[in-house]
């Protein structure tokens, strides 16, 4: 959000307000994030020794998805709390910006790998 600052316009206040959630996250984020890459490398390396099977496979399975799900509820819970601070206007206008209004296939927001946002989206 903070790339597009000055399109939405934000604040001062409320740019502090954002950095301070991505502070936020960023802390939250990174252990998750290495605790996800942690379940990814045990799950393959039980794979590589051939020692998986489908009991420790639950297993792994759950540590992985444990972190996937707690590291995008980091993400996206911040997105919920800058609904506290950001006027009606402002959060349509970030939408449109990201691509998120209207026809979400039509305008792929930049930075998204153009390939994955159609298939995230939905697009055909």
């Amino acid at each position: 959000m903070l790339e597009l600052k000055d399109q939405i316009p934000l604040t001062q206040d409320q740019v502090t307000q954002t950095q301070a959630l991505l502070d936020d996250m960023r802390k939250a984020a990174i252990p998750t994030g290495e605790r996800l890459i942690a379940a990814e490398a045990a799950l393959e390396a039980a794979f590589a020794k051939g020692s998986v099977d489908e009991n420790s496979l639950r297993g792994l399975l759950a540590g992985v998805e444990s972190a996937r799900t707690e590291l995008r509820f980091i993400h996206l819970s911040q997105h919920l709390k800058t609904t506290r601070f950001l006027k009606p206007e402002q959060i349509k206008r970030y939408n449109v910006l990201r691509g998120y209004a209207e026809d979400p296939c039509k305008n792929i927001p930049a930075g998204h790998n153009p390939e994955m946002y159609r298939r995230h989206m939905g697009c055909r």
